[in-house]
This record gives C-alpha cells, sequence and structure tokens, in this order.
C-alpha cells in the first residue's frame, strides 16, 4: 500500500514578472517571453508573432494570503482582427470554492497601451489564473497577448455602503472605467449620464464598475439604460452584471440586448444584507464602420 500525498501550492505569484522566463507557469500552445516588458527586462508573449491555430496559454496555482489580497496583471494586446476572431482573456479559478471568474473579458486592440485587471482574494483560497490569448491562424493578422507584473497586493478597504456617484453627476468619480467611457447630457435624469462604448467604432469591451456593500437590512438595487445599437445583438449589445463577491456568484442583471427606440429601461434586483457586490455596466462593439454601438447608463439607486 503506497500513499500520494499532494503539496499544497505556493503561497503567492512565482516569478510573475517573467524575469526567470516562464519558469513556475505551465504552458499551452505557443508562449515565450518578450523585452516589451511593464517592469522590467521581461514579460511573456502569449501566442505567436506568426499566425497559430486556437488557444495559447500561460497558467499558475497559488494560494491567497491568509488575511486575502488583491490579484492583479497587466496586458498588451497587439490584434489587427475583430474580437469575434482573435483575443485575449483571462479567467482566475477558485479552486477552493469550484468557481471560474473572467478578470480579462474577450478583448481585441492594438494601441500599443499597457492596461491593468485585478480581482480580490478570498484568504486561504487556492486559485488558478489563466492567461490567454486566441489566434485564427488567419495569414495576414496574427495575434499575441504580452503579460506581465502578476502581483498579489494587500487587500483593499472594505467598499463603501451603498452606491457613490449612482447618478453620474460627479463624472465618472467612483467608478472603475474600462475601454471607451465617457457622460453624456442625454439622461434619464439630472444632468449626466454614463456612456458606455463610443460614437465611433470600437472594437469590444467597455464597461464602468463599482464595488459597493449592501445595507445592513438588504435592499434593491436598480439602475435606468438605454441602448443605442443599429446592429443586431449577434454583433452588438448591452449586458450588465452583478457579482456577489461574498457568494463567490455572479448573475446577469441585463441580458445582451440591442435596440435604438430611444426609450429608457430598469432593471433591479435583490440583495443579501451585508453582503459585497460588483456591479460592471457594460456595451459591446464589433469595430464595424457603420453602426458603432455605445448604452447610457443613469440612476444607479440602492433603496
Amino acid at each position: 500500500m503506497s500513499l500520494t500525498v499532494t503539496a499544497p501550492p505556493p503561497s503567492g505569484i512565482t516569478n510573475g514578472d517573467f524575469e526567470n522566463s516562464l519558469t513556475g507557469w505551465t504552458t499551452v500552445g505557443s508562449t515565450g517571453t518578450s523585452s516589451t516588458a511593464h517592469g522590467g527586462l521581461a514579460s511573456a508573449m502569449v501566442g505567436s508573432s506568426s499566425p497559430f491555430n486556437g488557444d495559447s496559454s500561460v497558467a499558475q496555482t497559488f494560494a491567497a494570503p491568509s488575511a486575502g489580497g488583491t490579484l492583479s496583471f497587466f496586458y498588451r494586446v497587439v490584434c489587427t482582427d475583430s474580437v469575434t476572431y482573435d483575443w485575449a482573456t483571462a479567467t482566475l479559478r477558485d479552486n477552493t470554492a469550484g468557481t471560474t471568474a473572467t478578470m480579462l473579458a474577450r478583448t481585441c486592440t492594438n494601441s500599443g497601451a499597457w492596461n491593468s485587471a485585478s480581482t480580490s482574494l478570498t484568504g486561504s483560497h487556492s486559485y488558478t489564473l489563466t492567461l490567454i490569448d486566441h489566434d485564427d491562424n488567419y495569414a495576414t493578422d496574427p495575434t499575441y497577448t504580452l503579460y506581465d507584473d502578476v502581483t498579489i497586493g494587500a487587500a483593499p478597504p472594505p467598499p463603501p455602503s451603498g452606491i457613490t456617484n449612482g447618478g453620474f453627476e460627479s463624472g465618472l468619480a467612483g467608478w472603475t472605467v474600462s475601454g471607451s467611457a465617457a457622460t453624456s447630457t442625454t439622461t434619464h435624469t439630472g444632468t449626466a449620464a454614463a456612456r458606455v462604448g463610443s460614437t465611433s467604432p470600437f472594437n469590444g469591451d467597455s464597461s464602468v464598475t463599482q464595488t459597493f456593500n449592501a445595507p445592513a437590512a438588504g435592499g434593491t438595487l436598480t439602475f435606468w439604460y438605454r441602448v443605442v445599437c443599429t446592429d443586431t445583438v449577434t454583433y452588438d449589445w448591452a449586458t450588465a452584471t452583478l457579482r456577489d463577491n461574498t457568494a463567490g456568484t455572479t448573475t446577469t442583471m441585463l441580458a445582451r440586448t440591442c435596440s435604438n427606440t430611444g426609450a429608457w429601461s430598469s432593471r433591479s434586483t435583490t440583495l443579501v444584507a451585508s453582503h459585497s457586490y460588483t456591479l460592471t455596466l457594460i456595451d459591446h462593439d464589433d469595430n464595424y464602420a457603420t453602426d458603432p454601438t455605445y448604452t447610457l447608463y443613469d440612476d444607479v439607486t440602492l433603496q
């Protein structure tokens, strides 16, 4: 009789800056390192500068610190195709809870800019981070993604109770912005709304996000939205998700929709008392020249 003992994953990220090549990472498909870095001398190159068919990835399993923390990474996408065919994405599996979250929604850009993604970790949970690039093998537009500076920082302070600047009267203060977002004078009430997406073609997802605590008595979360979409829901859409950070679950408050009626509509859901939540208000555009899509969001309230 033999006994096999599986060691727990290491605490923290190993070689998150890729200065020791891909040591500590499990690779699939086409991967290497690049001297184009966010910090230091190297980054991970996931995908290839030559056409490649399918997914490439680097992955690492680790344990969160006992006090929890914030996992962050930087990425730079080199994608001259569209997000329909080529993309970068990243997932984080909580092996302890048995759930998987998308840290980076599918995106295809070629701006040359480094961007970051981050999420909170539960103390002492085991996680697997997978950094992915997808290429459709088309001869003239190989896609790859550079990833760098994967770190675990201190846990953020507890979120405020209630929504900050839910009427967007103070611009986008209190909201985390991804992609193209601004304010608009076309509103549900007041003098400003959030415009998520662009009046010009944009490739991929744009969003505004806020993390907050539900009141001790619970409550109802509501927001209003107006979609400006002259394409079809196959290609362009508005959507919204609500993550219950306490329970580790995500629900879709607004299913993908594409309309251009000029009307404001609302969505509501009941919150669990004192739970931490993250609301993400999203617009997706396929970058087609003649039909840019954007969504106006306004009057995000807790009652």
